[in-house]
């Protein structure tokens, strides 16, 4: 099943932000516990062949951080620890900001930029006003981030997720920009690239000059970047320096609920043909960020959904609840916390909001959906708990959480991690499927998914004609009818948004010989394994679970 856990932050803050306006980067806040008792989690963790991957945010602290209070202050050693700038004044004598550079909370020209009283000066801040960014350019301040990676290190975490690659810099000369809200000198900048790439070197140097134990022999590393897919793939390195993989993000911006077989088909394809040679990548369905998959894409189409991201090359990142196919919870205003939302109006902050896809774990039907034995939680628990949840669904017959695991299972074959593949759509796109074969290898595996609101017979020789009966059906959707454990693969019933894993055993020849006017890829898979790029990363079949900070017991 799953073979790490990435947390969110974890360290102390003031969790205006959820903990990604940190106060102290090598500390554990005080909500979750110490130091001692996160080194418990970890070996506890270990004992399971769980990886523990921890969240690491370069690009802006809390401004209760000590760094920013003494750069407040203009205290000589951390004067020039964050931006900051004059600006000016307007005709009638008001402050100005700086430049008209925008946050992620506003598109107000100069909304990226604070007035701080006691210093005098204006501070820049992408994010919220409670999280300055850190001066990059100065190296007292690089060095303090390499230390962060060097603690925790040291307490035997397994990688690290980089948060917010894409604003690492911005522009020394602080221009406006031609475009209010363009990001040309807020993000994707070359210079965050390669402190992307300075990253990577310290943690491998680390490695090689500390392996010693089965925990300290490699290092699972990924960077959150919303960038163009030129920056993407500048991120995995170039000729002369090691990169970090980048998250694929192309479902949650590319995927809804009205999109086809042919939509899916494409954005696959567009991402793997971008990918640099011998490199790998990995597929997320959700993240804290984003409406769930369920709720977004379709609750009945879940167990088709996981079918594509854990079987597909590469890794697999699951966000917590996304196995019981947990769906946004609609808030109030008077419960919103989320600042994102809590920015804008009455009106409009159920649209910008963050909160419905981030309340509580769904465990039991038991108080607060036993998350925790208080009846108030920090987010009210979605109300369909006392039928959605992980003990419910492990005693049914069918469940999402039982298709998870056995697809989690399934992955861990040699077909999955090192295997080609060749995707197909069907009846007019209401159905895709994708093929997963090895060479020299007797078993194939086709998955087929009806995306559509009705039932559909499917003719899989159409698209792949070197298939032969019987095909065994090995995984089904929670929602599938009446499904036999051997069927034809010329007449495949499936029923509205079901989907299945089927396997073929001998006698399979792969060609590329393929009717002009069947939608058919043959791709060599170049994201299945990687060394050169990706030396940290122990293996393609990891499935991390992130489990978001705030899912805590109160």
């Amino acid at each position: 099943g799953v073979d790490a856990i990435w947390l969110n932050p974890i360290y102390p803050s003031p969790l205006i932000d959820s903990g990604y306006d940190i106060s102290n980067y090598t500390d554990i806040d005080p909500v979750f516990g110490t130091l001692q008792l996160f080194d418990e989690f970890v070996q506890q963790a270990h004992n399971r062949s769980l990886k523990v991957i921890l969240d690491i945010v370069p690009n802006h602290s809390s401004d209760k951080h000590e760094w920013f209070v003494q750069s407040s202050q203009k205290n000589k050693h951390y004067s020039d620890y964050y931006i900051w700038a004059n600006g000016s004044k307007d005709k009638k004598g008001n402050r100005m900001p700086p430049n008209n550079w925008v946050s992620t909370y506003s598109n107000e020209a100069g909304s990226a930029w604070t007035w701080h009283s006691t210093r005098q000066q204006w501070y820049y801040h992408k994010f919220h006003k409670s999280q300055p960014d850190l001066n990059l350019r100065n190296e007292n301040v690089l060095q303090e981030l390499l230390h962060v990676f060097d603690f925790w290190l040291r307490r035997n975490v397994d990688g690290f997720r980089i948060s917010a690659v894409s604003y690492l810099y911005e522009d020394k000369d602080l221009r406006n920009e031609l475009v209010v809200g363009s990001g040309n000198y807020t993000s994707g900048l070359p210079e965050s690239t390669a402190l992307v790439y300075k990253f990577r070197s310290y943690i491998d140097n680390w490695v090689k000059e500390n392996s010693v134990g089965k925990y300290n022999s490699s290092k699972l590393l990924i960077v959150e970047s919303y960038d163009s897919p030129d920056v993407l793939m500048s991120l995995y390195g170039n000729a002369t320096h090691n990169g970090i993989p980048p998250f694929n993000f192309q479902f949650i911006k590319s995927i809804q609920n009205t999109s086809t077989a042919a939509d899916i088909k494409k954005v696959l394809e567009d991402w793997l043909k971008k990918l640099p040679n011998n490199t790998g990548t990995n597929w997320v369905l959700s993240n804290h960020d984003n409406s769930r998959a369920a709720t977004r894409i379709g609750l009945n189409r879940v167990d088709g959904l996981h079918m594509i991201s854990l079987l597909l090359p590469g890794q697999a990142y699951t966000y917590y609840g996304e196995e019981i196919a947990m769906l946004d919870r609609r808030m109030l205003w008077n419960e919103t916390i989320d600042p994102m939302g809590c920015s804008k109006s009455k009106e409009t902050y159920g649209s910008y909001s963050r909160d419905p896809a981030r309340t509580p774990m769904q465990w039991n039907a038991n108080i607060s959906a036993g998350f925790s034995s208080n009846k108030v939680t920090y987010l009210p628990v979605h109300p369909d708990y006392t039928e959605r949840n992980v003990q419910s669904q492990q005693n049914n017959a069918r469940s999402n959480w039982k298709t998870y695991k056995l697809l989690a299972a399934l992955r861990k074959n040699r077909v999955f991690t090192h295997g080609d593949y060749r995707f197909a759509t069907l009846n007019n796109d209401h159905v895709f499927a994708f093929k997963r074969y090895l060479a020299n290898n007797p078993i194939t595996y086709v998955v087929v998914i009806n995306l559509g609101l009705r039932q559909e017979t499917i003719n899989l020789k159409s698209v792949f004609l070197e298939l032969e009966d019987p095909a065994e059906v090995v995984i089904v959707s929670s929602n599938a009818a009446h499904i036999a454990s051997n069927i034809s693969v010329v007449n495949i019933i499936l029923s509205a948004n079901a989907a299945l894993v089927l396997k073929f055993e001998e006698n399979i020849c792969e060609t590329t010989t393929v009717p002009v006017t069947v939608p058919v890829t043959t791709e060599k898979n170049s994201a299945a394994i990687s060394f050169s790029i990706t030396q940290l990363i122990t293996s393609t079949s990891v499935v991390v679970t992130l489990v978001f900070n705030l899912l805590r017991r109160y």
